[in-house]
């Protein structure tokens, strides 16, 4: 199986593991929750065993408690005493610790561009963010740096990653990918930063492959071609609206603008609210698109909604 040739369970338990707090999950927990999508990760090479976690939870009525788990050299396996006195023999990937092999990872999603001089991993901050070397990107004349970090919406994580581009500013651009979903990530350092959620930039939901002509817009927006007086980039992440852009990290808000838009585009723009909320993925909850996008009210200068019914109207 190819790194890149995966499926969107797996894209997402991988992505749940490099946001874990943790840097390691153990075979247990995959194995109980996960067990096809760690299957093929495991199988891919990007979820790899390393060392092993031996504390398990007691299987009887009276205990719930975490127990270690011991090796008997009769038995040849591990396992542990329960309340009454029974060994009970635990499967060795139960606790097995599983990382996400971080090179194969960074070699898979940077797999559609060509890389500039060796691709070595540079660590930065220990188990957050690397220097994964540099790419040659469409609107830049020269390769451009990419860094990869994770848990870059934990305050404590992201207040570091800025002391860094304190001290080593970007030239000109620097791209900052992350396993960090979209809607949860701070804004850029500065206008010479592109901070791009991987998930968001994929060639295809079950490819671990960035697409090169998505990153590009992000990283160099200015330079998209665009229909006037309104348009949107491929993921539907930003809009322009004449001299204006909107942003919009949220998976859910891409979905339903992509709906709007397709409608828009087709020459039947009107769609049912309530239809389109949940097509894109919000709950039943979410009734109205002032709910859907809380906190904000700059789509009401291209969204129009009346009776129940929503369009793009400009």
């Amino acid at each position: 199986m190819s790194a890149t040739s995966l499926n969107r369970a797996a894209i997402d338990l991988l992505f749940k593991v490099l946001e874990a707090r943790g840097t390691q999950i153990a075979g247990a927990t995959l194995t109980e929750y996960f067990p096809r999508a760690a299957e093929t990760l495991l199988a891919s090479g990007l979820l790899a065993a390393r060392g092993q976690v031996p504390v398990v939870a007691a299987m009887d009525a009276h205990e719930d408690e975490p127990i270690p788990a011991v090796w008997s050299p009769e038995r040849k396996a591990f396992g542990y005493l329960n309340s009454v006195g029974r060994w009970m023999e635990i499967e060795e990937n139960a606790i097995s610790a599983y990382q996400v092999d971080h090179a194969r990872m960074f070699a898979a999603m940077l797999m559609p561009f060509e890389r500039q001089g060796t691709a070595k991993i540079a660590p930065l901050i220990p188990d957050h963010l690397w220097d994964i070397g540099a790419i040659r990107i469409a609107g830049a004349k020269t390769p451009v740096p990419v860094w990869f970090g994770r848990r870059l919406g934990d305050l404590h994580v992201w207040s570091q990653v800025g002391v860094l581009v304190g001290r080593r500013p970007a030239t000109d651009r620097r791209i900052i990918l992350t396993s960090t979903r979209g809607d949860r990530l701070p804004a850029a350092p500065d206008r010479r930063h592109a901070l791009v959620a991987v998930e968001d930039v994929l060639e295809t939901p079950d490819r671990l492959a960035i697409s090169p002509r998505v990153l590009a817009a992000r990283v160099y927006p200015e330079q998209v071609q665009r229909r006037y007086p309104i348009d949107h980039s491929d993921d539907f992440g930003t809009v322009w609206l004449r001299d204006e852009t909107f942003e919009f990290r949220g998976d859910k808000h891409r979905k339903l603008l992509e709906q709007l838009f397709g409608a828009y585009w087709a020459g039947t723009p009107v769609l049912r609210v309530t239809l389109a909320l949940a097509e894109a993925g919000f709950s039943d909850k979410t009734n109205s698109l002032s709910k859907a996008f809380s906190g904000r009210d700059d789509w009401q200068k291209f969204i129009r909604q009346s009776e129940g019914n929503c369009w793009i109207e400009v």
